[in-house]
């Protein structure tokens, strides 16, 4: 019989279903701030990428400026 669970790890789920979920209880204010530092990580990832990427181009593309 397969287990369900609700994520990778039994008792863990998604931070954008604990969003909607706290919503749905009316915890209104709660969500809103959590679902706003998922959007900060996110930007904050982003950023981290972009930059760590454009680094590592200029690394290994200095051959073509040569």
């Amino acid at each position: 019989m397969p287990s369900q669970r609700s994520g990778p790890a039994s008792g863990t789920s998604l931070a954008a279903i604990a969003v909607l979920n706290m919503d749905d209880a009316g915890d209104v204010a709660p969500a809103a701030a959590m679902g706003m530092m998922i959007f900060y990580t996110n930007i904050a990832a982003r950023l981290l990428h972009m930059l760590l990427s454009r680094r590592l181009t200029r690394k290994t593309q200095a051959w073509r400026q040569r």
